[in-house]
């Protein structure tokens, strides 16, 4: 975060030079009532009344124009801010989730939030101004040393107080932004699942489980906030009881002559200056905290070594392999000593009953994940080292789940980037799904709702198909193509592997219908995250109605 905080660093440079100024010209008004009581009242002056109002006046208008100028370049900082730090967020985001979901403790888009919002809001200008006060009240030690004694101590209570209200509210506030980062993903999980939870009367345990989260919540931020709240109560009697002393203490040191009236009011309204500065971090320290808790998080982010750049390598051909791949979560193999092998055009059948690895497999196949000891190749290459945006248009995927974006059916064939039409409807009519879009309202240009709402299962997976097909990818990998498929959408499915072929793509699919794998070069059995059988597809076939056939007898 150092590095970017040099790129800002202009912004907070002219925002203090700025601040400077702004708070050399708010002693306008305690010199003019100075003036007013000590001169003008006792001259009688006119003129020096109209000279020191125009002044005044003017001083006021060049002070305004400082403050929108400061204003406006700290927003301009808050984009900056937005601008330098959101794409590599979310990119470290959607890495972590495709590795094996975000952490807690992980930096997010919200992170950023937060630490614009705090350069462009009213928190970041008490930094600004905190500095001054020794200024204000060093002014008020000129106007009389005992009036500046009392401002003095009425600062360092401030100070304790907002100390105080740092330690007291820092662990609550914390706590609870872990809590609540918990509960927005488990009402996101819900959200996305509401259906289910719908139809299955699961709602009273959502709405249990999220309660007890919200819950811890709203304790954790009661409690900070009841804490914050005295201390804030405390900070105003105390700034309030700083007026009373200063205007008795000036009363009294009038009537002794040693200050005059003009002292008193001056000193009042400096010292006020001089808190307030004090008092605004008070109110705002929640916000400062959250705030500093967000450039950690983006400093642990950005703090880690980036990946050295990589060469480009030449497109792929479509050489698949696995070499002795293993992979496990938390010690937990899922995958043991996985090996095979694939050619530029030739098809797999991945089979295996349910837990047995396919999925995780797959996500090995595509580089999403490294494996714990072995390779996965293409073309000789190690697929997990290759720059993924590089190697995805060489890639195409559909997965169990297909997830469509709030854009165009067009856009959502054409992965979000800029839409060839001609490559889009060549994908469309490879998928076998070209009739059907045109049949949309608005055709290609037909938008579909959050999450493809407007599309049945059917249709959305027929358009992911279509997606993982676009621009002609070298490696395909098709996880349960047909599970919402009828039978026109599995038929449309199997001739569009004879469009793979003929482009010499590699093609994996999972399934759990063999009459799907008809058309597959090989066929790989998976039990237990091993290997049980490889081969072509009738020889491993064979052999499975053979072992069937010996259990049929053995029973």
């Amino acid at each position: 975060m150092k590095n970017f905080l040099k790129q800002w660093r202009t912004y907070l440079v002219y925002g203090a030079l700025f601040s400077m100024f702004i708070n050399v010209l708010q002693l306008t008004f305690p010199i003019y009532m100075l003036q007013i009581y000590d001169r003008v009242l006792s001259s009688y002056s006119l003129p020096t009344l109209y000279a020191i109002t125009v002044a005044a006046v003017l001083s006021l208008i060049v002070m305004s124009s400082l403050e929108f100028v400061r204003s406006r370049l700290l927003v301009r900082c808050g984009v900056a801010i937005d601008q330098a730090l959101s794409r590599d967020v979310l990119d470290s985001v959607m890495k972590q989730a495709a590795l094996t979901g975000t952490p807690p403790n992980q930096a997010t888009l919200r992170d950023v939030n937060v630490l614009r919002n705090f350069f462009a809001g009213n928190a970041i200008f008490t930094l600004f101004d905190i500095p001054w006060t020794p200024l204000f009240l060093a002014v008020i030690y000129i106007l009389h040393p005992m009036l500046g004694l009392v401002a003095t101590g009425g600062a360092v209570l401030l100070i304790i107080f907002a100390v105080a209200n740092e330690k007291i509210t820092r662990k609550p506030l914390e706590a609870a932004n872990v809590v609540n980062g918990h509960s927005m993903r488990f009402i996101e999980t819900a959200r996305r699942n509401a259906q289910s939870v719908r139809s299955m009367g699961m709602l009273g345990g959502v709405t249990e489980r999220w309660q007890g989260l919200n819950d811890a919540v709203t304790k954790l931020q009661t409690q900070a906030s009841r804490q914050a709240g005295l201390v804030q109560s405390l900070s105003g009697w105390l700034r309030q009881s700083m007026q009373v002393f200063i205007y008795g203490v000036g009363a009294w040191l009038t009537l002794k002559g040693e200050a005059t009236a003009g002292c008193m009011i001056a000193s009042s309204i400096i010292m006020g200056k001089a808190l307030g500065p004090v008092q605004t971090g008070i109110a705002t320290w929640k916000s400062m905290i959250e705030a500093r808790s967000a450039w950690k998080r983006l400093d642990t982010l950005f703090s880690q070594q980036a990946p050295a750049e990589k060469m480009d390598l030449p497109a792929p051909q479509g050489a698949l392999s696995a070499e002795h791949v293993s992979f496990a979560i938390q010690n937990h193999f899922i995958l043991r000593d996985v090996h095979f092998s694939l050619n530029p055009g030739e098809s797999l059948g991945l089979i295996g009953p349910s837990g047995a690895g396919k999925s995780t497999l797959c996500r090995l196949l595509l580089g999403l994940w490294p494996a714990a000891s072995g390779k996965v190749r293409m073309d000789g290459h190690d697929l997990f080292e290759w720059e993924q945006e590089k190697l995805g248009a060489h890639i195409g995927y559909l997965s169990q789940d297909v997830e469509l974006f709030p854009a165009t059916v067009a856009e959502n064939i054409a992965r979000l980037g800029t839409v060839d039409s001609p490559q889009v409807i060549a994908a469309a009519q490879q998928a076998g799904v070209h009739e059907l879009i045109l049949s949309f309202p608005q055709g290609y240009d037909t938008r579909i709702g959050e999450g493809g709402l407007v599309l049945s299962g059917g249709q959305r997976q027929r358009i992911g198909l279509a997606r993982a097909l676009y621009g002609q990818p070298k490696l395909v990998i098709l996880d349960e193509p047909n599970s919402n498929l009828d039978e026109e959408g599995e038929a449309a499915l199997i001739r569009s592997w004879q469009f793979l072929k003929k482009n010499g793509s590699t093609l994996v699919v999972v399934s759990h219908k063999p009459s799907l794998l008809a058309g597959v070069d090989k066929v790989l059995l998976l039990r237990n995250g091993q290997v049980a059988l490889f081969g072509p597809r009738d020889a491993v076939f064979a052999r499975l109605m053979e072992a069937q056939k010996g259990q049929q007898a053995a029973s």
